[in-house]
């Protein structure tokens, strides 16, 4: 087993994350666990499309045509 985490929450917070948690099938441990991750992965997903937006400003992007990528991999 993996690392055990704990946080505090009040009253409220606890029923609301139980009530949330009853909706997705799971324990409140699997759904922080869940949405943490998911919120991890969105900011991820928006710093390359960051990187992304500011290279084809900035007129440095690179790409590679379809046609080469498949040809490339044998396609």
């Amino acid at each position: 087993m993996g690392e055990i985490v704990s946080v505090r929450l009040n009253e409220e917070e606890s029923k609301f994350l139980r009530q949330v948690s009853a909706l997705y099938g799971c324990g409140v441990s699997s759904l922080i666990k869940r949405l943490a991750f998911e919120k991890l992965e969105d900011e991820y997903d928006l710093q390359i499309i960051q990187d992304y937006e500011a290279e084809k400003a900035a007129g440095t992007l690179e790409t590679i045509p379809y046609e080469e990528v498949r040809k490339s991999l044998g396609l």
